[in-house]
């Protein structure tokens, strides 16, 4: 017998009944009914088969119960080509940009647009339609590949600008106020909002850098 079968209770239980029963059948009961003893050896016999069965099924390996997989609450699951400020956006794929996964990546993609950089000469509208959502939605798109461009700009902070703080254009992020800024994307990333992968952070330092940019530009 196997290990699995002593650690079973209903295979105990049918032998603690079937061993007896078999014994009390064959020297007590067939001298004074053979019929009923057939019986109840047939009784004991089925027991005796239901242990067994129980013993075969434990032999077989049980799938491992699943365990839950921990996540980083802002951890993203693409992970993007390039990570750094001032990254070639030509070299960029445009599944980088937030929302962009691969559905609408090939959709692009297969419109002309498989880049970042392709995302900057493109119309709104345009997106919309290719993807088949709302303009507000490829705006946001558009807006937060021409805030890659920038140089103090990565594509996490360019998510982090577009989704926090709802500002789409450089002019809005030039004359925006950096302390607001990373309040509000701090509280996005603590709502779960906005997405980084673990480890990402932000300081009033680099959202400095931001506005600073942009002033330069317009």
């Amino acid at each position: 017998m196997s290990p699995g079968f002593l650690s079973d209770k209903r295979a105990v239980l049918a032998l603690i009944i079937g061993i007896p029963l078999a014994l009390v059948s064959v020297f007590i009961v067939r001298v004074l009914d053979y019929n009923l003893s057939l019986v109840l050896f047939g009784a004991s016999l089925v027991l005796f088969l239901f242990a067994c069965l129980l013993d075969t099924a434990d032999e077989f390996p049980r799938e491992p119960t699943p365990k839950p997989v921990s996540m980083d609450e802002h951890a993203e699951e693409y992970t993007p080509e390039v990570e750094k400020p001032a990254a070639r956006l030509s070299k960029m794929p445009v599944e980088t940009i937030e929302g962009i996964g691969p559905v609408y990546g090939k959709l692009l993609r297969d419109a002309g647009y498989p880049t970042v950089a392709d995302m900057l000469g493109v119309e709104a509208d345009r997106v919309a339609e290719i993807c088949d959502v709302s303009v507000g939605q490829a705006e946001k798109w558009i807006a937060m590949s021409r805030f890659a461009w920038l140089d103090s700009i990565s594509e996490e902070d360019a998510e982090a600008i577009v989704f926090a703080t709802g500002i789409t254009t450089l002019e809005g992020l030039a004359h925006a106020d950096p302390e607001s800024i990373l309040m509000r994307i701090r509280k996005a990333l603590d709502a779960g909002d906005v997405r980084v992968p673990a480890g990402y952070s932000f300081d009033i330092s680099r959202v400095r850098l931001w506005v600073e940019e942009a002033k330069g530009l317009i």
